[in-house]
């Protein structure tokens, strides 16, 4: 995904093993951007340093050899909530507990990318994590936790949420796909990015108001048989869609929304949580709920 015009100010930087860009719409001297970019870097160096998997020295590494009551980042606290919230609506398959198993796959610290021997099975969360309160989880065995699947939509939710307890009030964050946007003037236009040429787009959508919009495709970090997506049940990645947005207030649930519809229809969310959806399968059909309003080109 991709703004396809930007008459504001843009910062952009990389983090999280990908590439960000933040662009502010109100009038700002240069002195406060900079000021301003420096807090949400610093914010993404750390939320990093916290909870990557691939970090040695993370906490979420850390946390990974212990169980029993443990004190914990409220940030995490939140983010176990949502995946608890549609983990039972998504059959199971939106599990945090995956990190092991990912791991055991080859997508490992080290980016071996080679299948151990023994892949560790992926435990069932509502029975290994309980939450105790917003700062405590209670672990019953060793988990290495991997918060894929809306963590990066959290963190633009984040940064979303500082820039305007710091007065912003038009503005686009993008986390390499996943975006939070607040425009009272004007529309926002984006490309919905091409799972099988990422220097294209099947289509394109205006964005105004407030809300998030995010993607997830089976192309993105593939290995062997293998892409970032994993059903820990099989541990197979899904094949037969090769796509998908999801437009919802926030963006951490559009950001678990997108991984979920590569496993469970879109119905089975619905009418819990509000969300517009377009998903493109492997044979490149395409299908989007009515509030999607996008512009689509034919796709080849």
């Amino acid at each position: 995904m991709a703004t396809l015009e930007n008459d504001g100010k843009t910062f952009s930087y990389r983090s999280m093993g990908t590439a960000w860009a933040v662009t502010i719409w109100n009038e700002l001297s240069p002195e406060r951007l900079l000021k301003i970019e420096g807090a949400v870097v610093a914010m993404s160096q750390e939320f990093d340093r916290t909870y990557s998997r691939f970090i040695p020295t993370s906490f979420i590494t850390e946390l990974s050899r212990k169980t029993g009551v443990v004190e914990v980042p409220k940030d995490l606290v939140e983010m176990l909530q949502a995946y608890r919230m549609l983990y039972i609506p998504s059959n199971k398959k939106l599990n945090p507990l995956i990190g092991f198993t990912i791991s055991d796959l080859g997508y490992d610290e080290s980016y071996s990318l080679k299948e151990k021997p023994i892949v560790r099975a992926t435990p069932d969360l509502l029975e290994t994590v309980r939450i105790v309160d917003k700062t405590h989880i209670d672990i019953t065995e060793p988990v290495l936790i991997d918060l894929g699947a809306l963590g990066k939509g959290y963190f633009v939710d984040r940064i979303a949420d500082s820039l305007r307890e710091n007065g912003i009030s038009e503005f686009l964050v993008d986390g390499s796909g996943d975006i939070a946007y607040r425009r009272e003037q004007g529309v926002i236009h984006a490309g919905l990015e091409d799972p099988d040429d990422n220097a294209k787009v099947i289509g394109t959508i205006e964005l105004s108001g407030e809300g998030a919009l995010c993607a997830s495709s089976g192309s993105r970090r593939r290995w062997g048989k293998y892409h970032h997506t994993i059903d820990p049940e099989s541990h197979a990645s899904p094949e037969g869609v090769g796509a998908t947005w999801v437009m919802a207030k926030n963006a951490a649930l559009a950001d678990a929304l997108a991984t979920c519809l590569f496993f469970v229809p879109p119905e089975q969310f619905q009418p819990a949580h509000t969300f517009d959806w377009c998903i493109m399968k492997s044979g490149r059909e395409v299908s989007f709920s009515s509030g999607f309003r996008a512009r689509f080109f034919v796709p080849d």
